[in-house]
């Protein structure tokens, strides 16, 4: 089992927190100022641009809409 990258950068800090994407299940490197809480949910800048930049019909498109979709469930 190999660590985030992120996770080896980060001073062990005893109840320290940090977000998981909802999309992509990554910790984004700059924790929780990397992205938006929706509904309870943590989305990452990064998954933020790429829903932004899809384009209907796409096959990125289809697996964005059904991840969002079992998170919505």
């Amino acid at each position: 089992m190999t660590q985030n990258p992120v996770l080896k950068e980060l001073p062990g800090v005893k109840g320290q927190l940090l977000p998981v994407c909802a999309l992509c299940e990554e910790v984004p490197p700059r924790g929780i100022a990397g992205g938006y809480l929706i509904k309870g949910m943590f989305l990452c800048e990064t998954c933020e641009s790429a829903i932004l930049d899809l384009k209907v019909g796409s096959h990125q498109y289809e697996f964005y809409m059904e991840r969002i979709k079992k998170l919505l469930r």
